[in-house]
């Protein structure tokens, strides 16, 4: 008989554990279920909010669709901080990231791009080191605003950039202030396709994150730092359009580079000129009170400029389910980027065509886009 109860005691207890067992798993099974969008998105780690749901923010439909598009670039900002931190690299929001970080707490709901911004020395020293950080990750690459080569080159020129994607002589006019005609920086994902409504062939495809550069600005109180400046202005130009600058040189106009340098300049590769005006802006970069980007001195009509104290401090914003380094004085770098900031003005994005699924080498190959 005491054998009988030992055993039903055995049992008894072997069927609380298997009770204790089964209400663990069903803890368990409550988990994965919380975590279910991270397996609906591909794999990917999640940091906007209700990924799998559409929503209304600001008045405007925040799709889904949109909301993955967000998070693979987050996913790239990500790691430009892991590259950065670990080669102290500073970086910022800025553009339409910085207002959606200030005011939104992550996207302008009708923004669809991430911008960041570096000083000329994080900027190089970023591109120095990309390369060998992303050796092995399955999909991000860089991108770089030097290769390419332009119908406008010498035929010399492009036959020595022969192996680089080729921009035509009309696309250059069609859109003079678009990359790749501006010094910037592209982290992309190759799993994924971007094609901007009004997309230049062999410019980019994938989702990518902006990284552009600040460099010394006007007014300066150094008369030879307006040299440089009016100097890389020149650069600038002849990288970008070079016909033009053959045709001032014709029509006798006066430049700061001596005519015969320049007309060296001008018979060379693009991808050389672009990594030559590169080389010129960290050679001469030394502090000032204001900064900008030189592109809007030179090609783009409006001139934004930055005060250099504004960016001497970095402080961190949220930005969806991560934070993103801003200027410390980043309410006057927005103020002088948009005048009157907090006040959302709904425009469209500017993307027409996405996909976090299809990889742009794969959606070139059977979309119906392609040349026949």
């Amino acid at each position: 008989m005491t054998e009988e109860l030992n055993v039903v005691d055995a049992l008894s207890k072997q069927n609380e554990l298997l009770r204790e067992q089964l209400a663990l798993l069903r803890k368990q099974n409550e988990l994965l279920k919380k975590s279910l969008p991270a397996h609906h998105n591909g794999g990917r780690e999640v940091f906007v909010d209700n990924i799998d749901r559409d929503e209304m923010r600001c008045g405007f439909l925040v799709t889904s669709h949109r909301k993955k598009l967000w998070n693979v670039e987050i996913a790239l900002i990500k790691e430009i901080t892991r590259i950065c931190e670990k080669h102290h690299i500073r970086w910022f929001a800025i553009g339409g990231t910085l207002l959606g970080a200030a005011r939104h707490g992550g996207f302008i709901p009708w923004d669809d791009d991430i911008d960041i911004i570096m000083l000329r020395p994080d900027y190089e020293k970023f591109k120095a080191v990309a390369e060998e950080e992303l050796k092995y990750h399955p999909s991000f690459r860089m991108w770089y605003w030097f290769n390419y080569r332009l119908e406008t080159d010498t035929a010399a020129a492009q036959h020595a950039s022969s192996d680089l994607p080729f921009i035509s002589k009309e696309q250059i006019e069609k859109y003079p202030a678009w990359a790749p005609f501006f010094p910037l920086l592209r982290l992309v994902d190759e799993s994924t396709t971007y094609l901007m409504e009004d997309d230049r062939k062999n410019v980019f495809y994938s989702v990518w994150v902006d990284i552009f550069c600040l460099d010394p600005c006007p007014p300066f109180e150094d008369k030879n730092l307006l040299r440089n400046f009016d100097t890389a202005r020149e650069l600038l130009l002849a990288t970008v359009f070079p016909d033009r600058i053959k045709d001032a040189l014709l029509n006798g106009e006066k430049f700061l580079i001596p005519r015969e340098r320049l007309i060296t300049f001008l018979n060379l590769p693009y991808k050389l000129r672009a990594q030559q005006f590169d080389l010129f802006q960290m050679k001469n970069f030394v502090e000032t009170p204001y900064i900008a980007e030189i592109k809007y001195h030179s090609i783009n009509r409006k001139r934004i400029v930055y005060k250099t104290s504004d960016f001497k401090e970095t402080v961190y914003l949220p930005f969806e389910n991560f934070q993103v380094p801003a200027p410390a004085g980043y309410e006057q770098a927005l103020t002088d980027c948009y005048g009157d900031w907090r006040t959302p003005i709904v425009t469209r994005g500017h993307v027409n065509t996405y996909s976090v699924d299809v990889p742009y080498r794969e959606y070139f190959k059977e979309s119906a886009l392609i040349d026949s």
